[in-house]
């Protein structure tokens, strides 16, 4: 069991759970003018970590030296859909926009016995843009690489999971991601080809019946990577915040 000093300072660490995503592994001690130390007696602890939260999104989303997002995106290099002899549907250069528009945060809560964070928003303008790889092969072949625009409906919730492990190295103590699990809700999308392709009526007819007779599958075909980058990306930013200092960086009370 961990001691309340050690609680104390694991706990504080939640505070700069994104602080430094625009800044690299070897930064200074300084605290950031955007962050606001909170302590574990506070009995509104998740309301000020909620706080901390926001500045520190509308610090990454608006500063162009963040090492993240590029240009308030999340970029994916590929996600297959189907890749098989008859179908294929492949999204490529993938950019997904949105994550800095209108994001409200539903709830934050920190479990200090558990070791347990739970994050939870709603994003309200999530928009995908990407380049597509069709082939079909049905009476006769259709095939196509081709710019398409995907709006998801209605409001998208997130919700992220996080498990820390805390460790010893060097006789100091650390705290890491252990697993993150990231989930997204989606009520559906629509779609929009480039306008230079009017001349792809049929092609973008085929590929509008295999959309729309699967799309269920398709959506969660192309959330499970997404889930996962973003996964990767909470695991990258808390593991870069747990090689710095932070013990001097927090004070035992706030």
């Amino acid at each position: 069991m961990l001691l309340h000093k050690e609680i104390s300072v694991v706990w504080k660490v939640f505070n700069v759970l994104f602080a430094f995503m625009f800044v690299t592994a070897y930064v200074t001690a300084e605290i950031p003018s955007y962050i606001h130390p909170c302590g574990l007696k506070d009995p509104n602890y998740d309301q000020c970590i909620m706080d901390n939260t926001y500045s520190v999104l509308d610090t990454m989303c608006k500063t162009s030296n963040i090492n993240v997002l590029m240009n308030q995106s999340i970029f994916m290099d590929k996600i297959n859909i189907y890749d098989t002899n008859n179908l294929k549907l492949i999204l490529k250069d993938i950019k997904i926009h949105g994550v800095c528009e209108d994001l409200s945060i539903r709830f934050v809560h920190a479990d200090s016995n558990r070791l347990h964070f739970d994050f939870e928003a709603v994003l309200e303008k999530l928009k995908v843009n990407a380049t597509y790889d069709f082939d079909i092969h049905i009476l006769v072949p259709l095939a196509n690489k081709g710019l398409v625009t995907i709006k998801l409906l209605n409001k998208v919730l997130l919700k992220i999971n996080l498990d820390l492990k805390v460790a010893t190295k060097n006789e100091k103590k650390e705290i890491y991601a252990l697993k993150v699990k990231t989930n997204l809700d989606i009520a559906g999308m629509e779609y929009t080809f480039d306008d230079s392709e009017k001349e792809l009526v049929q092609l973008h007819e085929a590929i509008k019946n295999v959309v729309e007779s699967n799309t269920n599958d398709i959506i969660n075909i192309v959330k499970a990577p997404i889930e996962e980058k973003i996964s990767q990306i909470v695991i990258y930013i808390f593991n870069t915040i747990s090689h710095s200092n932070y013990e001097k960086l927090f004070s035992e009370n706030a």
